[in-house]
């Protein structure tokens, strides 16, 4: 009899088949029945260590995950005649944590670039607060594009530098939001996706902790399953 703890990514799937005949030819009648029980709450209690695992595991890999990140973590768990849990990531951060997990190039989804907050201020997590382009967008004074500077040609959100007029300390009250630097600051710059390097390694964690956790969890469930049915 198997035991199947599945570890899903996006689209790939992960099986890790723990072996328990041999564990079940010893066990007494009362015992074996309660096997069924035994089998999922292990499973689902593996699933839910491995899901730990890989949530504690995000600030090794990016900065300050969100919220969202973390949380996308989740677990499927297992049933009494079907010994498959599942740690999975929710659809929407599958698409751009997949390649950090096989490879490939950043996900950016519907947006055009990857957006780094420059002169813009950035929300705890060090990413653009929600609608800040459009906000920027209605000022007069910025606008999107390519400008190039003394090293590169960036593209990105600039913002043109108030006239002199405007920079005196009466006028920079009215308008705080100002660009007094005398030059165009750059708010958003605009980076291409680029290769990923960094990788989350969910399935070598999830192995390595199934296998190290088994044996524990599996007496434990079972000797809770048997001790419920007397």
């Amino acid at each position: 009899m198997d035991s199947v703890l599945t570890l899903r990514v996006s689209m790939l799937e992960l099986s890790i088949r723990s072996n328990i005949e041999a564990v079940s030819r010893k066990l007494s009648a009362l015992a074996y029945r309660q096997l069924p029980f035994a089998e999922a709450r292990t499973v689902t209690e593996l699933a839910k260590l491995a899901a730990d695992a890989e949530r504690n595991a995000l600030p090794q890999v990016f900065d300050n995950p969100t919220p969202f990140t973390v949380n996308s973590v989740a677990v499927q768990p297992a049933r009494k005649g079907t010994p498959v849990a599942r740690v999975y990531i929710r659809d929407k951060a599958a698409r751009y944590l997949a390649p950090y997990e096989f490879g490939g190039v950043q996900y950016l989804g519907a947006k055009p670039a990857n957006l780094v907050p420059a002169g813009a201020s950035a929300n705890q997590y060090g990413n653009l607060p929600r609608n800040a382009i459009r906000k920027y967008m209605g000022r007069l004074d910025v606008f999107m594009g390519s400008v190039r500077t003394k090293r590169r040609t960036a593209y990105g959100v600039w913002q043109r530098p108030a006239p002199a007029q405007s920079t005196s300390p009466r006028r920079r009250g009215k308008d705080r939001a100002a660009n007094t630097t005398g030059s165009l600051r750059l708010l958003v710059a605009f980076h291409a996706p680029v290769e990923t390097k960094k990788r989350l390694e969910f399935g070598k964690r999830a192995e390595a902790l199934v296998s190290a956790n088994f044996d524990r969890v599996f007496g434990r469930e079972l000797a809770r399953a048997i001790a419920n049915a007397t």
